[in-house]
């Protein structure tokens, strides 16, 4: 896999995990975390510099980050994922929970119904196929963002964001339709932290709540001034909540 590795080996581990049409790159703002934690930041397949641009499902996705933290002979971790990344992170949960000592599921969704699920599918490869990248990563990242900024703003944004590969883009935007993890919630025994935004318009509130409901020794953090990406509109209080509930568990 295509990944960074960041901080002391001797730390804690914690695995950040980007969202659909992202890469390894986003995360750039939560390096500081690094002072504290060992960070494994990969791209999943299909993204980034992945060299695996086949078979793009939950399952390989979660499979390549165990074989990954496997060869770094790293026997646990505690995990964020942010969208795409917030579902992938619930099927390690789900299928490889000896790994996880603990969750971030940041502006994701828990269950999501295949026809409600394909239609939003349906309608970002209509733009995509009526735009060339940059306007289709220009729009799709202001769409992230709650407050209002510049132009350049949301091109340098855009630029730390997304990476949009039209020839795997269609398999990992459908690797999540139908899931349904409520059994893997209420049955976790694990520390979890849900972090969802007001403002979120990718993945609405309602979500976060659904998730934060389901799942047993949860906490919640709400940002009310972010969309669906707080972690790049408002990082130092994103990487605050972050270290308080992990500290608070180690």
């Amino acid at each position: 896999m295509s990944y960074t590795d960041l901080g002391n080996k001797d730390n804690p581990c914690l695995v950040l995990i980007h969202g659909l049409g992202s890469f390894k790159k986003s995360w750039q703002l939560q390096h500081s975390l690094s002072q504290h934690y060992r960070l494994i930041i990969p791209d999943l397949r299909g993204h980034g510099d992945s060299p695996i641009n086949y078979n793009i499902t939950l399952q390989t996705m979660a499979a390549d980050i165990i074989d990954l933290l496997d060869s770094l002979h790293i026997k646990e971790a505690s995990f964020i994922g942010l969208s795409l990344g917030g579902i992938v992170t619930q099927e390690i949960l789900h299928s490889y929970p000896r790994y996880v000592k603990s969750t971030i599921l940041s502006n994701t969704a828990s269950i999501l119904p295949y026809w409600v699920g394909k239609y939003t599918v349906d309608q970002r490869m209509d733009k995509l196929g009526n735009m060339d990248d940059e306007d289709y990563e220009y729009l799709a990242t202001k769409n992230c963002l709650h407050g209002h900024y510049p132009d350049s703003y949301i091109h340098k944004i855009s630029n730390m964001f997304l990476d949009v590969n039209r020839n795997t883009y269609m398999q990992a935007a459908s690797a999540p339709l139908g899931i349904n993890y409520t059994n893997a919630l209420i049955h976790n025994s694990k520390p979890m932290l849900v972090i969802g935004s007001i403002f979120d318009k990718v993945t609405p509130y309602i979500n976060t709540l659904t998730t934060y409901t389901l799942a047993r020794h949860a906490k919640l953090k709400t940002f009310y001034a972010s969309g669906h990406i707080p972690n790049i509109e408002e990082p130092e209080e994103f990487n605050n909540a972050v270290l308080e509930f992990l500290h608070n568990i180690n």
